[in-house]
C-alpha cells in the first residue's frame, strides 16, 4: 500500500496529527507580527525641522510664544502645512539636519531614531524591503528540506528567528537594523513554509484544507494581536520586544521526539525503517487496531535529488504547471504587499485601517474551508478574475469620480484584498497537491522566490508617478496581470479529493488518467497503489 493508504488505516487526522499540527500551527500566529509590523516600527513619522534656538522644541505647539517661533522659522507648503525638510534662516530657505516628530500616532520609530526623513527617506524605503529580501532568501533555504529533511531545518530556523527578533531593538545603526530584519524575515518565512509542508504531509486528502489553512487563520489572529499591542505600545523598541517574547516558545521544538521528521518524506527517500517507527508511534497514539509491525509501503529507490530535478526539467507536464503556478504566486504577492504597505492610502486612522484589512484577509481565508465541496480550480479562477475586476472598477472611479463616492473606493480596495487573500490560501493548497512529494519543498521554495520578487517590486510602483496617474498605475498593473495569469490558469487540473503523488512518474500516470476521465467519463475504482493527483 502507499502512504495515503497507511494514513487511512491508522487515522488520517487522529490525536497524533492533531498534536503535531497544533505545535507547528500556533506559532504561525507569531509570524503575523513580522512583515505587518513594518507599518508601525518604520512608519511614516510626521515631522518638521527643529528650531535651532529653541532648546525644548517639540512638534506639538507648547504655547503661543512657541507657535510664533514656529511660524517665523518653518516655511509653509502650498496646502498650508509646515515644511518637513526646510527652515528659514534670515529669510532664506535652507535644508535642516535636525527634526522634531509628531507623537500623536507614534512616540518613537526607527524613522525618528535614525532620522530617516527628507534626503534619507530613500534609506527608509530600502529598510522596509529588507524583511522581504529575507523572504526571497527563505524561499531558497526552505528547499533544503527536500534534501536533508524537514525537522532539522525547522529547529535551526526557529532558533535563528528568536535570536534575531530579540536583537533588533538594540540596533545601533540602520545597517544593523536592516541586517537583523533580513534574518528575521528569512527565518520566519522558511519556518512557515516547512510547517505547511509537514502539516499537509501528515494528513489525508480531505484534511489538507483544514491543516493548510488554519495556520493562515492563526496568522491573521497574530496580525490582530499586533494591532492591539501596537495601539498601546507606541515606542518601537518595546513593541519589538513584546512581539519577540511569544516566539521564544518555539525553542521547545528541540525537545527530542516533540516534532518528528515527516514520515511521508522518509518514505519518498527510501528510509522506510525510520518512517515505520514514526508510523507505529502514530498508530499507538491514534489507538489504531491494525498491526504495523510488518507494514510494506509502496516505494521506489531514491534516485538522488540531482536525477529527480533532471526528470522534472524533462517533464512537460510539471514544467507547464510550475510556470503557471509561479506566475500566480508573483501576482498574489505583488498585489498583497502593494495593498498592505500602502494601507495609509485608505485615509483615516492607521490602526483602524489595518484592522479592517486583516478582517477582510481573515474572511478570505475562511472561504477556503469550502474547497472540498467546490474544488480548488473554480475558487482559484474566481478569486484572481474577481481581483482583476475590482481593479478595473477602481480605475473607472479614479477617472470619473476621484473625489466622490469615497465608500465605493474603500469597498473595491477591500474587495481586492479579499480576492487576493482567497488566491493566496488556494495557492498554498493547490501548489502542494500539483507536485509530487520528492520535490514538494523545492517547488514551494521556487514559487515563493517568484512571490518575493513580486512583493519587493510592488512598494516602488506607488512612487513612479504623482497625481491621478500615480493612483491609477498600480491598479492598471493589477488588472492586466490578474487577467493574463487567470487565463493561463485555466489549463491547470482539478486536485480535489485526490491523493498526493509521490514521484514524477505518478504525475505522468495521473495526467493520463485525468484525460481519460474527461474523455470517457469517471472511473468507478482506482488501484490502491495509484496516486490520482492531476
Amino acid at each position: 500500500m502507499d502512504f495515503d493508504d497507511v494514513l487511512a488505516e491508522l487515522g488520517s487526522f487522529g490525536k497524533y496529527q492533531v498534536k503535531i499540527f497544533l505545535l507547528i500551527s500556533i506559532p504561525c500566529a507569531f509570524l503575523g507580527f513580522g512583515a505587518p509590523a513594518t507599518s508601525f516600527i518604520l512608519g511614516d513619522h510626521t515631522h518638521r525641522c527643529k528650531i535651532p534656538f529653541y532648546d525644548n522644541d517639540t512638534y506639538a505647539v507648547q504655547s503661543e510664544h512657541h507657535r510664533e517661533a514656529i511660524n517665523r522659522t518653518i516655511p509653509r507648503e502650498p496646502d498650508g502645512t509646515y515644511s518637513s525638510c526646510t527652515i528659514l534662516v534670515n529669510g532664506t530657505e535652507h535644508k535642516c539636519s535636525e527634526w522634531v516628530y509628531d507623537q500623536s500616532t507614534f512616540i518613537r520609530t526607527v524613522t525618528s531614531d535614525f532620522n530617516l526623513v527628507c534626503d534619507s527617506v530613500g534609506l527608509r524605503a530600502h529598510l522596509k524591503i529588507t524583511y522581504l529580501i529575507g523572504f526571497l532568501v527563505a524561499s531558497i533555504i526552505s528547499q533544503i528540506g527536500d534534501v536533508f529533511g524537514r525537522r532539522i531545518l525547522l529547529l535551526i530556523l526557529c532558533t535563528l528567528k528568536v535570536a534575531a527578533s530579540f536583537t533588533i531593538p538594540f540596533s545601533v545603526s540602520p545597517a544593523m537594523f536592516g541586517t537583523l530584519r533580513f534574518l528575521e524575515g528569512m527565518s520566519s518565512l522558511a519556518f512557515y513554509q516547512l510547517s505547511f509542508v509537514i502539516a499537509i504531509e501528515l494528513v489525508g486528502p480531505r484534511e489538507r484544507i483544514f491543516t493548510a489553512n488554519l495556520s493562515k487563520v492563526t496568522y491573521c489572529m497574530g496580525e490582530f494581536l499586533l494591532t492591539l499591542v501596537a495601539y498601546f505600545e507606541r515606542d518601537w523598541v518595546y513593541l519589538q520586544l513584546w512581539l519577540a517574547i511569544p516566539g521564544a516558545l518555539t525553542l521547545l521544538y528541540w525537545v527530542p521526539g516533540l516534532i518528528p521528521e515527516s514520515p511521508r518524506w522518509l518514505v519518498s527517500r527510501g528510509r522506510i525503517g525510520e518512517a515505520t517507527k514514526i508510523i507505529k508511534k502514530m498508530a499507538k497514539v491514534n489507538k489504531s487496531k491494525k498491526n504495523f509491525d510488518n507494514i510494506i509501503i509502496a516505494q521506489k529507490k531514491d534516485k538522488g535529488i540531482c536525477v529527480i530535478l533532471r526528470e522534472v526539467a524533462q517533464s512537460k507536464i510539471l514544467v507547464k504547471r510550475l510556470l503557471i503556478v509561479t506566475a500566480n504566486w508573483v501576482v498574489a504577492a505583488f498585489i498583497y504587499y502593494g495593498l498592505t504597505m500602502n494601507v495609509g492610502s485608505l485615509g483615516g486612522n492607521l490602526y483602524e485601517n489595518f484592522s479592517l484589512l486583516v478582517l477582510v484577509e481573515l474572511l478570505g481565508y475562511t472561504v477556503i474551508y469550502f474547497l472540498n465541496k467546490t474544488g480548488r480550480k473554480s475558487v482559484h479562477l474566481l478569486a484572481i478574475f474577481g481581483c482583476g475586476a475590482a481593479s478595473i472598477g477602481s480605475i473607472l472611479l479614479i477617472l470619473f469620480a476621484e473625489n466622490s463616492m469615497y465608500w465605493l473606493h474603500i469597498f473595491l480596495a477591500l474587495l481586492s484584498r479579499f480576492g487576493i487573500s482567497v488566491l493566496f490560501a488556494v495557492l498554498y493548497v493547490y501548489t502542494g497537491e500539483l507536485f509530487p512529494t520528492v520535490i514538494r519543498s523545492i517547488v514551494m521554495g521556487t514559487v515563493s522566490i517568484g512571490a518575493r520578487i513580486g512583493s519587493m517590486i510592488s512598494p516602488y510602483l506607488y512612487d513612479v508617478f504623482d497625481g491621478k496617474m500615480g493612483k491609477m498605475l498600480p491598479l492598471i498593473t493589477y488588472a492586466v496581470i490578474t487577467i493574463a495569469v487567470g487565463l493561463c490558469s485555466i489549463r491547470l487540473p482539478e486536485t480535489n479529493n485526490r491523493k498526493l503523488t509521490a514521484t514524477i512518474q505518478d504525475v505522468t500516470i495521473s495526467e493520463g488518467q485525468h484525460k481519460e476521465v474527461q474523455e470517457e467519463g469517471p472511473v468507478d475504482t482506482l488501484p490502491l497503489t495509484f496516486n490520482p493527483t492531476a
